[in-house]
């Protein structure tokens, strides 16, 4: 089953474009944020006044709140709702970019995890869409069925032309997100490469004459072309992909935690910006939390498993784990010998 197999090139020009304005750098990428700020507020308040006003009927209470579909082939609804995770897990991601991002900014210590606590506000803004869309939706099973989901809901709760403003409106929020993870991503990159933790480190150690790391940039650019060129061809892979991303992403967010619960618990110096008594716990519900989720989001998407419906990231990651333990004995431990400093601390 193909994933729109025409749109490779689409794809591919929206990355392009995507890294074009990360090499603006941090300046044009904190005029870009302002901007999304305001586009996303104004975005979501128009939606969310929008879709009542305009649905040619709405939900009952009952059915918003308490309604359950269960199509998956599994017959405990409790597994349902797990595996509906990934969805939820996939649009609360990307926070741990600000600490990638902030490396060039003034009081970076400060403003970083106040940037990613700030992402409580992503929760408040879901609930806030969620409850008009639960309210509006007209066909539950047609948008089960259907291809475009998003689109279709739209058009159903509104107007064609409407929906397409929406569809601007989720496209450039999009398109502001993958700008700032492209930045974040060379950014890291960088770092990689400057405490020698890849493969040709001296090479990707590389910034121009604006401090923008190009090469970090263009590499990053690769890898997503060739990792997720395949999804085009195959739902299969789509879904195996997306669960192996949000599984590595939570697994790089809990390590740090892990490291300080094992052998920093009570002497890791503390910075600026603290959490004070509540640190510890959140550590810990942090990890078992991350261990959980990436348990769940292992686990077939439907039953009976077959080889379409076999979530396949648990090979994704067994692959990682592989390379990652190979590139360790093999050329990490002779190379990495921790963080370096850009700058000697007073």
């Amino acid at each position: 089953m193909a994933v729109l197999p025409n749109w490779w090139g689409v794809y591919c020009a929206i990355l392009v474009t995507g890294v074009c304005y990360s090499y603006l750098g941090l300046k044009f990428s904190s005029y870009l944020n302002i901007f999304m700020m305001v586009w996303v507020a104004l975005g979501t308040l128009v939606v969310v006044i929008t879709l009542p006003a305009m649905a040619p009927t709405r939900t009952s209470g009952e059915w918003a709140f308490t309604k359950f579909i269960n199509r998956t082939g599994y017959d405990n609804d409790g597994v349902a709702f797990l595996l509906g995770l990934l969805q939820a897990g996939w649009s609360l991601i990307g926070y741990g970019a600000g600490a990638q991002i902030v490396e060039g900014t003034k009081n970076a210590d400060i403003t970083a995890p106040r940037g990613i606590i700030c992402v409580a506000g992503a929760i408040i803004q879901g609930a806030a869409i969620i409850i008009p869309v639960l309210f509006t939706i007209q066909d539950v099973e047609e948008l089960i069925d259907s291809s475009s989901p998003v689109s279709i809901f739209f058009e159903r709760a509104t107007s064609r032309p409407v929906a397409i403003f929406f569809m601007v409106v989720l496209l450039v929020t999009q398109f502001g997100a993958l700008c700032n993870n492209t930045y974040a991503m060379g950014q890291l990159i960088w770092a990689l490469a400057r405490d020698k933790c890849i493969p040709q480190a001296s090479f990707w150690y590389s910034l121009d004459s604006r401090s923008i790391p190009v090469r970090g940039l263009l590499l990053q650019l690769l890898i997503c072309i060739l990792v997720i060129l395949p999804s085009f061809g195959s739902i299969v892979y789509w879904q195996a992909i997306m669960s192996t991303a949000v599984i590595c992403v939570n697994v790089s967010y809990g390590l740090p935690f892990v490291c300080r619960l094992i052998w920093k618990r009570d002497t890791m110096e503390k910075g600026p910006f603290s959490l004070g008594k509540f640190s510890i716990p959140l550590n810990i519900i942090s990890v078992a939390w991350i261990f959980f989720f990436s348990i769940v989001l292992c686990l077939p998407r439907s039953y009976p498993v077959t080889a379409e419906t076999m979530n396949w990231s648990c090979l994704m990651i067994s692959a990682v784990v592989l390379f990652s333990t190979v590139f360790w004995f093999t050329f990490g431990r002779y190379t990495y010998k921790g963080p370096m400093q850009n700058i000697d601390i007073q």
